[in-house]
């Protein structure tokens, strides 16, 4: 049987009820206790790394899974990450990003209901989980009802529906069928197309995190000074949520805000657009707004998720920290 490390770190599915409410209580070989069909899967050790409300998870916690991950690299064959669906997607895609050379699959879940609660989806999702850890190719990725997402790609979409987390314009890695992760053949075709690099040499954690991120969103009547006030508080980065495929408010608008991007774009400051709609990304090549954006200095982001780009862009301020 493969050897997997549970990390635990709280979340719902690690909460009881208090006199305040829900918050994280169980530990890790409770979890595993309370659902005793993981021992069919794997053999199960566990660390408890922190008992937080995901609400509460900052990138340095990041660091700490990463790492946590790597100190116990050469003893399991797979690790499991407990984790609070809140920011779920953006510390999977945090782990995406920072582990370099990755040979073992690193799987995060949790669950809409606690495990003390009636009907919780938690024990199903341990086992995909656990499933997904011994069975899974090398990389991060996340598992939820059934279904293994790749670690940059989910988006939660629902606070209560069990279906919470999608992935968002990449195929399903897998689903769980009758105990067995069957493989999606359209992942396959899409990693193809995608030449992802094959992992070789010592696994490196990328740990220098610029947190001087913010992710703005646009609407109508939006105030340019808005973005101003970003950059003299010291934000070096800004995620720009945009109209449709990459419209951003131009000259023949009252609203233009091409000024105050000029003003970040030449203090230094990146912005990169994504798209406010949930699927397809940006496409800012098509419209004339968009294309007039990019010549100001707005860089598109692509398909990527606006939790994706927030962590790669705090990965790529990190590298030119001085600190």
């Amino acid at each position: 049987m493969k050897k997997i490390l549970l990390i635990a770190t709280g979340g719902t599915i690690a909460s009881i009820q208090t006199e305040n409410g829900m918050m994280p209580g169980l530990n890790g070989k409770e979890l595993v206790e309370q659902v005793p069909d993981l021992g069919k899967i794997c053999e199960i050790e566990t660390v408890e790394l922190m008992q937080l409300d995901s609400t509460n998870i900052q990138p340095a916690h990041w660091v700490e899974m990463a790492n946590t991950v790597k100190e116990n690299y050469s003893s399991y064959d797979g690790f499991v990450i407990s984790h609070g669906t809140d920011t779920m997607a953006y510390s999977s895609a945090a782990l995406y990003y920072m582990m370099e050379n990755l040979s073992k699959p690193v799987i995060f879940t949790g669950s809409q209901l606690s495990l003390t609660e009636e009907g919780s989806d938690a024990p199903d999702n341990l086992v995909t989980a656990f499933t997904a850890a011994a069975n899974a190719p090398a990389g991060v990725y996340l598992a939820f009802h059934g279904r293994l997402i790749q670690g940059n790609a989910a988006k939660k979409l629902y606070t209560e529906n069990f279906y919470a987390f999608h992935s968002i314009n990449v195929p399903e890695v897998a689903v769980l069928e009758h105990g067995t992760l069957s493989f999606n053949p359209e992942y396959d075709a899409y990693l193809e197309k995608h030449h992802r690099p094959t992992s070789s040499g010592e696994l490196i954690v990328n740990d220098r995190l610029n947190t001087h991120v913010a992710v703005v969103e646009l609407t109508p009547g939006f105030q340019k000074n808005y973005i101003k006030f970003l950059v003299e508080a010291g934000c070096l980065g800004i995620i720009l949520k945009v109209f449709g495929s990459g419209g951003i408010p131009g000259v023949e608008s009252p609203g233009n805000i091409l000024p105050v991007i000029d003003y970040a774009v030449k203090k230094g400051v990146r912005v990169i657009a994504t798209t406010q709609c949930i699927y397809d990304g940006v496409h800012m090549d098509r419209y004339e707004v968009g294309i007039t954006a990019m010549k100001h200095g707005v860089e598109p982001g692509g398909d990527l998720t606006s939790e994706a780009l927030t962590v790669k862009l705090m990965l790529e301020l990190g590298k030119d920290r001085k600190e």
